[in-house]
């Protein structure tokens, strides 16, 4: 299936998750730089140690501030510290409660003492970014998720919080979160794979999982590195045409058992669309609406 064909940018919120190692972030780069070539104003969002977001339009790490990186397309790495005090300050208006109460070293210990309190409070400012912010307004916010197994966590995060049976503001507001996240027509997750044997065998388990107990629903899935319709090399350089046609053998042997067990999914999974994008190596430059495209396989 085409990229354009999935709908796959319909929505205000698309969370991308898979497996450590196998390109989402560069995936979330491309989608945001193909929406932001559609005209829609985007913006792309990681809790990460390190920006990595930034510098794939090469610009240098932005941190927790909202930056501009390319035409309609900017990005922030969300800090949990900073995320905290912006819900007290922005989103309650209770600045002088957060000066006069709280200090760098009491929010860190809070935080680090409640378990979810981090993730809720990053969930809470994607529901804020997308639905309350008067200003700047997007038309799409990527969030380059965590790797599949933290992801799930996180998405069952709002039910750990509500249990507890807390009461007050931080029930309300989770509750407020996670009926944003199962709303179909706002929210939905791409799934990023790679055809490789341990990555297929792990996708095809664990994304019944994800359905199961993710508010938020399924999209499809991206198959990135697919190799799907690339010709054997020819470089004139035997190890590196070996190596080619080895590791293109590999990818599409993995990609008929993905796509034979796939088949054997709930429908509700199996209907889902995929889609395979090649694999191009490197990004030798930094990424572009066009470059996007056509890593994506399409063409503008």
């Amino acid at each position: 299936m085409r990229f354009s064909e999935a709908a796959a940018l319909d929505k205000k919120l698309i969370l991308v998750t898979g497996k450590g190692g196998i390109g989402k972030t560069a995936v979330t780069g491309a989608l945001g730089a193909y929406s932001a070539g559609l005209g829609r104003k985007t913006l792309m969002v990681e809790m990460s140690h390190r920006d990595q977001l930034a510098p794939l339009f090469g610009r240098d790490p932005v941190g927790h501030e909202e930056t501009k990186v390319a035409p309609g397309l900017s990005c922030i790495n969300l800090n949990p510290a900073e995320n905290f005090r912006e819900y007290i300050t922005k989103y309650l208006g209770q600045r002088r409660l957060y000066d006069t109460i709280f200090s760098n070293r009491v929010v860190k210990s809070f935080i680090n003492t409640i378990p979810g309190f981090s993730e809720i409070m990053m969930l809470g400012r994607l529901f804020y970014t997308c639905e309350l912010a008067s200003a700047p307004r997007h038309d799409l916010v990527l969030f380059d998720g965590f790797a599949s197994g933290h992801f799930l966590s996180l998405m069952t995060t709002p039910d750990a919080i509500l249990t507890t049976r807390l009461g007050g503001p931080l029930t309300t507001e989770t509750e407020r979160v996670k009926a944003f996240l199962k709303d179909k027509n706002k929210v939905g997750i791409w799934y990023v794979m790679t055809p490789e044997p341990l990555v297929v065998a792990e996708t095809l388990d664990f994304l019944p999982r994800l359905h199961k107990e993710s508010p938020a629903a399924l999209m499809g899935v991206i198959i990135n590195r697919s190799w799907e319709g690339l010709t054997p090399s020819e470089s004139g350089n035997a190890q590196v045409d070996e190596f080619v046609r080895t590791r293109r053998e590999r990818a599409t042997a993995a990609m008929a058992e993905f796509y034979k067990r796939w088949r054997e999914l709930p429908d509700e999974i199996s209907s889902l669309p995929v889609i395979a994008i090649r694999d191009y190596g490197a990004l030798a430059e930094p990424m572009t609406p066009e470059l996007a495209g056509e890593w994506l396989g399409e063409t503008r």
